[in-house]
C-alpha cells in the first residue's frame, strides 16, 4: 500500500520507509504457502473455532448458500470455493471436561458398535444448520470411546464441507485438529483421498509473512496419511452419511 505516513513515522520512531500491507483473513492466510508450493488440485482445512475449507482446482459444483458454502477470493485475487462450519466450538462444547485419551480398543469398539454422533452441536451454520444433534448406539461409553466418537464425527462434518465445495486432491488440514490422528484418519476414509498433517501451528502467520516476501514459495510440510486400508473405516462413513440423510 506505501510506507507509512510521516506523522506515525515520527510518533513510533519507525524508519519512514516502513511499508504498508493489505492484510488477509487467517484462514487465507493459512492457504497462501500452499498456493505458492503446491499443485492443484488440492484443500486446505483451516481449523480452529470455525473449520473452514477450501478447494484449489477442485471438481465444478454448484455451491449452497444456505449451507453455508460460498466463493472467497485468495491473496492473489481468484476466487476459491469454500465452506465451513464452528468445529472448535463443537469440539469444546463435546469434550469440556472430559479427557481426551484414547486407546485402538477405544476406536475398534466405536467402529464395530457403529457409534456415531450426527449433526449438529452448534446449529446455525454449516451444512446441516437446522438439524439437531443426536447420538445413537452410544450406551455406556468410555471417555475413550466418547473421544473417539468426536473425532469421528467432526472429520465427517469436515469431509461433508469438501464434497460440498468440489474438494479433490490431498487435503492438508492446518490447526489444532492436525494433532487429532483419529481426526485425520477418518477424514482420508471418508473423502477416499490422503491428507496431511501440518507440522506447524503457525501457518496463519507464515501466510501474513510471505505477503511481505515477494512470493518466495514454500513447500508445504506434514504427515500424510492415506485412506485406510480396514474397510471398517469406509464402512462407518457410509453409514453416518445413511443416518444423517435418513
Amino acid at each position: 500500500l506505501g510506507p507509512i505516513l510521516p506523522a506515525i513515522a515520527q510518533r513510533t520512531e519507525l524508519d519512514p520507509r516502513t511499508p504498508v500491507f493489505c492484510g488477509l483473513h487467517d484462514s487465507n492466510a493459512s492457504l497462501l504457502p500452499h498456493l505458492l508450493s503446491d499443485a492443484p488440485p488440492f484443500s486446505v482445512v483451516s481449523t480452529g473455532t470455525w473449520v473452514v475449507s477450501m478447494a484449489v482446482g477442485g471438481k465444478t459444483t454448484d455451491l449452497d448458500p444456505a449451507r453455508d458454502t460460498l466463493v472467497n477470493v485468495n491473496a492473489l485475487g481468484d476466487p476459491v470455493p469454500s465452506a465451513r462450519f464452528m468445529g472448535g466450538r463443537e469440539f469444546s462444547l463435546l469434550t469440556d471436561g472430559q479427557p481426551q485419551e484414547w486407546i485402538d480398543d477405544d476406536v475398534d469398539a466405536v467402529l464395530a458398535r457403529q457409534v456415531q454422533l450426527l449433526p449438529s452441536t452448534q446449529q446455525g451454520s454449516g451444512p446441516f444448520p437446522h438439524r439437531a444433534a443426536q447420538w445413537h448406539n452410544a450406551d455406556n461409553l468410555s471417555s475413550g470411546q466418547r473421544f473417539a466418537a468426536i473425532s469421528f464425527y467432526l472429520a465427517l462434518m469436515t469431509a461433508t464441507c469438501l464434497e460440498l465445495i468440489g474438494g479433490d486432491g490431498p487435503t492438508t488440514v492446518e490447526g489444532p485438529f492436525a494433532k487429532n490422528p483419529l481426526f485425520i484418519r477418518m477424514l482420508a476414509a471418508a473423502t477416499g483421498r490422503a491428507v496431511v498433517a501440518s507440522e506447524t501451528s503457525t501457518g496463519t502467520s507464515i501466510g501474513a509473512a510471505l505477503l511481505a516476501s515477494d512470493g518466495i514459495e514454500t513447500a508445504s510440510k506434514g504427515e500424510q496419511t492415506e485412506p485406510p486400508a480396514e474397510p471398517v473405516w469406509g464402512d462407518y462413513a457410509e453409514a453416518w452419511w445413511l443416518a444423517v440423510r435418513m
